[in-house]
């Protein structure tokens, strides 16, 4: 089992109400030792176990696990039922949403270890999260699946920082891609985003629907050291963010 990556949030095993005008935003370890990967695997359906094991290594299997269980707790702590009484479907574009469509909202990603759940109760969201390594062809993969200005942009930045750039740009674009439903099949290349640390995280340009991206919301996250994402969603209203990092100690419980 990998080290655990340091959280930047603060720790909690409280839930409150989501209200309208907010999004939780939740980060959690995903690497957990295999007895704990095990109990927590009880709490998955069969489909979601097998596709689990479909995966290439122990590692990003046992991670899967982690990360579709403490979903399902997290839900049930929002919904006030079991985990295991979760039921997900799946809309056209094959994005999960709850079968009884109760209102709420989620999205899960994971990388290296870290978690991120994102909730509301209002609008579809979206979230990715990735930790910042060196790729050493960042200039080619931005060439081939960014905008032409991300790509310039990218590649003016000194070498320290064109990383960072990098994943600022892959997780804007993949949290917008996972809110609206359509995933990576849209395009990397068809969504533009702002980047740089002093810019306004939000979306520049959708291909296709020119209009649109003044209506998206974009957050810039940190949710551990060495790791960045971000989550978007449809909204032009002040929407307040709440982020925590839940340390499995004790499972959620609404205050």
């Amino acid at each position: 089992m990998a080290n655990p990556v340091k959280p930047t949030w603060p720790i909690s095993n409280n839930l409150t109400p989501l209200e309208q005008g907010t999004v939780h935003i939740w980060s959690f370890h995903t690497s957990r030792p295999s007895k704990e990967v095990e109990l927590l695997s009880k709490l998955l359906h069969k489909d979601e176990i097998n596709r689990a094991m479909r995966m290439r290594s122990l590692e990003v299997r046992e991670q899967a696990i982690v990360g579709r269980a403490v979903l399902r707790i997290f839900l049930a702590g929002y919904l006030g039922c079991e985990p295991q009484d979760i039921i997900f479907a799946s809309t056209g574009m094959g994005k999960p949403i709850l079968a009884s469509h109760q209102g709420l909202y989620f999205n899960l990603s994971h990388s290296h270890g870290l978690g991120l759940i994102a909730l509301s109760n209002s609008v579809e969201i979206g979230v990715d999260v990735e930790k910042v390594r060196l790729i050493e062809n960042s200039l080619f993969l931005a060439e081939r699946f960014f905008s032409p200005w991300e790509s310039h942009t990218l590649s003016q930045q000194p070498g320290p920082e064109m990383q960072s750039i990098f994943f600022q740009a892959w997780t804007r674009k993949e949290a917008f891609l996972k809110a609206n439903g359509h995933g990576l099949g849209f395009g990397l290349d068809r969504v533009e985003v702002s980047l740089g640390r002093n810019e306004t995280p939000r979306i520049r340009f959708i291909d296709g629907c020119p209009n649109e991206a003044g209506r998206w919301t974009v957050l810039h996250l940190e949710p551990g050291m060495g790791f960045m994402g971000a989550a978007a969603f449809l909204s032009t209203q002040n929407v307040q963010s709440l982020t925590w990092h839940w340390d499995g100690k004790e499972n959620p419980k609404m205050m």
